[in-house]
């Protein structure tokens, strides 16, 4: 087995390999030299010629999402054998029949909810996805963020409140993106409750003002769930703990409108972003208060469970009707499906 694409999928498939006993020979890059470092392992790094002309009886994964067609092809020119070829996939794909039983009701009621093509092919394009593992087409990459939906508007003096901050990466796209649209924020709250992300974030945003980073989880009440730090998931991420066996750590969460219950109305979120790991749900209903009087805009990650795409519509449309929802794919991969409620 050789992976083909020293990126940050590159890490997920070594412990996908590994978790399935599969041994890797070495990694593959068109750029990258050197040796890839996974734990204790060391990896050479080999250019496509050495793969080509050394390892013609070789397994190859292809990792990269994005560039995995450019990557294929160039193989398949240069006489790689197809059969010897493989693609890094999302391995929750659905029976049918349980994908019958327990979401199809769910998602005809999305599809019917939409009149616009663009969304109701999104939703078929996440039904592919679930039955048989195929990536979504992008309407954005990667590199653009969050604000490359076109819908969303950005208004001097915003308050963002960032729901899942992760390093701070994501408070820093929207000031990125308010000072390219030459407008000033008005304070930015982040949440992060993965202790070494938290630290990271603390450090990361320090230089900037108006902004708190937030030690705390999201979620419908003030409580404490079970979670799997980035310490301890490795290269599956911090998550939200469905498994009783998972290593965890107790973190705290709160909800938004405990949060600013003390706070006046001129300081609440004007926009709402929302990672937080299959915890969107209860995150919203947490909200409401806020959602109902302030109607910010939305930015809500719609992958982490099969139900998200119509869960999630329903709990905002409970609260209030009159929003203009899209959803948006970010990058050609499996994750990165965002609900925009503007």
């Amino acid at each position: 087995m050789i992976l083909y694409g020293a990126g940050g999928n590159c890490e997920f498939a070594l412990f996908t390999c590994a978790l399935f006993g599969i041994t890797v020979t070495c990694v593959c890059d068109s750029k990258a030299t050197g040796v890839y470092k996974y734990k204790e392992q060391i990896y050479d790094i080999i250019s496509p010629d050495e793969l080509l002309e050394n390892y013609g009886d070789a397994f190859v994964l292809i990792t990269p999402w994005q560039y995995e067609q450019e990557i294929y092809d160039f193989l398949i020119i240069s006489g790689f054998p197809d059969a010897q070829m493989g693609f890094l996939r999302f391995p929750l794909i659905l029976a049918p029949e349980l994908f019958r039983e327990k979401y199809l009701e769910g998602y005809r009621w999305a599809y019917d909810y939409f009149t616009d093509g663009h969304s109701r092919q999104k939703i078929l394009d996440r039904i592919r996805l679930l039955l048989c593992g195929q990536p979504c087409p992008p309407d954005s990459l990667y590199e653009e963020g969050y604000f490359a939906f076109p819908g969303i508007e950005l208004q001097e003096d915003e308050i963002y409140l960032d729901g899942g901050a992760y390093v701070g990466d994501t408070a820093e796209e929207f000031m990125n993106n308010m000072k390219a649209n030459d407008k000033n924020y008005k304070y930015i709250y982040s949440f992060e409750p993965d202790p070494q992300n938290y630290q990271k974030a603390v450090k990361n945003l320090s230089k900037y003002s108006k902004i708190d980073v937030i030690p705390y989880g999201l979620s419908s009440q003030e409580t404490e769930l079970r979670f799997a730090s980035t310490q301890l998931a490795d290269s599956i991420g911090s998550h939200i703990a469905q498994n009783k066996n998972e290593e965890t750590i107790v973190i705290p969460v709160t909800s938004l409108d405990l949060f600013f219950a003390d706070k006046p109305q001129e300081q609440w979120p004007t926009i709402i972003k929302m990672d937080i790991e299959g915890e969107e749900k209860e995150a919203l209903l947490g909200a409401e208060q806020i959602i109902r009087t302030q109607k910010p805009q939305m930015i809500i990650c719609a992958y982490h469970k099969p139900e998200d795409i119509y869960e999630l519509l329903q709990t905002i449309l409970k609260i209030r009707d009159d929003y203009k929802i899209s959803f948006w794919q970010i990058g050609r991969s499996f994750w990165d499906i965002i609900l925009y409620a503007v």
